[in-house]
């Protein structure tokens, strides 16, 4: 039997999730790809590869290349891969599941050739859904309480603090790419 509070833990991922998963099927094809905000430029000197590998040098293109980080599509890509690795706690190995597996990161989705649709966004909400179930299924205090291992950003942390947090890491991107679709006039529910 499970505790009253993985219980409601539980209850907030699925509430989070609905909330994104209800984000990415309203947002728009013509939505999807476009920039939610300005992202700020990279340091010129840093390198940015293009999704050809090469190092991509023009001003505009690097740009356009940064813009993808706000875009809904990254922004739920971002939500959910650092749901699913957290989920894992470095407690075991992560690698997310296809057709993101083998692919690059988040941080380096200028290296993409194109952007995920958001059929493999829904699938990946679903992927998500159950990693949690899996995860709070055999959640015990003695494992919530155990730091997360040197190798994970925010080593030395119980576990417990670390997935308490993520629902509200889901909500707010989901947040900000409902305020960005509502303000360009697709409603809650809307048919796209």
């Amino acid at each position: 039997m499970s505790s009253i509070w993985v219980d409601s833990l539980g209850r907030n991922f699925e509430s989070s999730l609905g909330l994104l998963e209800a984000a990415i099927r309203d947002c728009t094809d013509e939505l999807w790809e476009t920039s939610m905000w300005v992202v700020p430029a990279r340091d010129a000197d840093a390198e940015l590869t293009g999704p050809d590998g090469t190092l991509v040098t023009d001003p505009a293109a690097r740009h356009a290349l940064v813009q993808r980080h706000s875009t809904p599509w990254s922004i739920a890509w971002h939500a959910l891969e650092v749901l699913d690795y957290d989920l894992a706690g470095e407690f075991v190995p992560w690698a997310p599941p296809p057709p993101f597996t083998g692919k690059a990161h988040w941080r380096e989705l200028t290296t993409l050739p194109s952007a995920w649709s958001r059929s493999e966004m829904l699938r990946y909400v679903d992927y998500c859904r159950q990693r949690v179930r899996d995860t709070l299924s055999d959640m015990t205090d003695e494992k919530a309480a155990t730091p997360l291992p040197p190798a994970h950003r925010d080593h030395g942390r119980p576990f417990a603090w670390e997935l308490a947090g993520l629902p509200l890491h889901i909500v707010e991107h989901a947040s900000q790419i409902r305020q960005f679709i509502t303000a360009a006039g697709v409603a809650p529910g809307a048919d796209v």
